[in-house]
């Protein structure tokens, strides 16, 4: 270790892996949120110089779309796991609503980054291909317009979660998403 870095106690880079870096950012994102999230704040919480980082991402947006990516693997990952589940599309409703109920910032990042590149964006479209190919036996060739609705009414009630109007005292029901999701369902099949 250099005398500098060792005066104030912070690694080498090369003691740094792109994981544990990305483990960090997701962990300080989930903390702080998208404005606590930078490469400064990163770097701190690592114990690196700011400019270590920059061997891993050139920029806070390079940096946003790949915490961004991690959500989207993520999502894939707990969509892929009930794709065998007899219930099919309701496992797959309640994965997603989980997902953005437990991890909010990630979710939000997730559904908001627009930085990513053409390779980043390949995650987001097995995540899209994998809910058109579950919703293809109710819609047939209308299942990508089938799964925009799904997602429509998914992100409505992630939404509507998060601006409190479910525990505003007015009597309305708590959650809607299983009843919704019976009404969204039912009617796919008729346009078969």
């Amino acid at each position: 270790m250099s005398e500098a870095l060792q005066w104030r106690g912070m690694p080498y880079p090369a003691k740094t892996s792109a994981g544990q870096i990305l483990a960090a950012a997701v962990d300080l994102l989930e903390r702080e949120g998208q404005a606590g999230l930078s490469l400064r704040a990163l770097a701190a919480e690592l114990h690196l110089t700011p400019n270590a980082l920059y061997r891993y991402y050139e920029s806070r947006e390079a940096l946003l779309a790949a915490v961004a990516v991690y959500g989207a693997r993520t999502l894939l990952e707990l969509q892929q796991s009930v794709v065998g589940e007899e219930e099919g599309l309701a496992a797959l409703a309640r994965e997603y609503l989980r997902f953005a109920s437990e991890r909010p910032a990630l979710y939000e990042l997730y559904m908001t980054c627009d930085s990513l590149n053409a390779e980043q964006r390949q995650v987001y479209a097995q995540l899209w291909n994998l809910v058109v190919d579950r919703l293809l036996p109710l819609a047939g060739p209308r299942s990508p317009e089938a799964a925009m609705t799904l997602w429509a009414y998914l992100h409505g009630l992630v939404g509507l979660e998060r601006s409190g109007v479910y525990d505003n005292g007015e009597g309305k029901p708590r959650h809607t998403s299983e009843f919704g999701l019976r009404v969204l369902l039912s009617g796919l099949q008729t346009l078969r």
